[in-house]
């Protein structure tokens, strides 16, 4: 008999998100997490953080996450955001893209 099937987590390896660096175990509400992550990240400008966590809960909202969990996903974004704008973290989730041949297409 075979095992029954499991959802896989394939987006994170186990523990990843537990590898950066949090502030505290959770926040109240975006605001707080915001104020946090000035005092954070004091050589990121003002303007780079709050786009950060503007496109961060847009994100969660997009995928319908609500309270604790989309503040806990949200702040995550931003973290891993932030780190590699100040080169804490370098970014390795990169296609990269190739040329496809299509009928009628000519190699170059």
């Amino acid at each position: 008999m075979s095992e029954p099937a499991t959802a896989l987590d394939f987006l994170t390896p186990p523990g990843a998100a537990e590898r950066l660096p949090r502030c505290c175990p959770q926040h109240p509400d975006w605001a707080t997490m915001s104020q946090h992550l000035l005092l954070a990240f004091p050589d990121v400008g003002i303007e780079d953080i709050v786009r950060e966590v503007r496109r961060a809960k847009e994100a969660v909202d997009h995928v319908r996450l609500t309270g604790a969990e989309a503040l806990a996903i949200g702040e995550l974004i931003v973290r891993h955001q932030l780190l590699m704008r100040t080169g804490e973290r370098v970014e390795v989730a990169r296609l990269d893209p190739e040329r496809h041949n299509r009928d009628g297409d000519q190699l170059r």
